[in-house]
């Protein structure tokens, strides 16, 4: 897996399809966002975007955990690997999109808090397990692992 992270609006979809995608594939990629569709639609797909969105709808129940569709679990350790299992077995190759999102002033709403918090774990044991992390600022992406 490749995890790509910036702030929003930093052209982290472009550097991809620029730099990191096989040119054989590059018209015909189709991303998969975390703002809309389904757990299985977003996990089958080889490109997805807005990860943190994802998360969010997790969250806010909006999808079900996994192919059972079980609720979010706040701070739940075994549903984290839940997800970053998934990412991993269903789409090796897979190539996440993700904001940056725990910059800047801390949320007063606890539940904005707590997404910031969620979304930053599971972007770390992604890092953690991807073969390559880059981040992506300005347009420029840098290979940080």
């Amino acid at each position: 897996m490749i995890l790509v992270i910036g702030g929003r609006s930093q052209g982290k979809r472009e550097f991809v399809q620029q730099n990191l995608i096989p040119e054989a594939d590059a018209g015909t990629v189709r991303w998969a966002s975390g703002g809309d569709g389904g757990w299985e639609s977003y996990m089958n797909s080889r490109y997805c975007c807005d990860f943190h969105l994802f998360i969010r709808r997790l969250m806010s129940h909006e999808l079900g955990v996994g192919a059972n569709g079980d609720p979010w679990k706040p701070g739940d350790e075994k549903q984290m690997e839940e997800i970053l299992k998934a990412l991993l077995e269903d789409a090796p190759d897979r190539i996440l999109v993700t904001d940056e999102i725990g910059y800047g002033i801390v949320p007063a709403d606890a539940m904005e808090r707590q997404y910031r918090e969620e979304t930053g774990r599971l972007c770390c044991l992604a890092a953690k397990e991807a073969d390559e992390v880059w981040r992506v600022l300005c347009g420029l992406g840098q290979r940080i692992k």
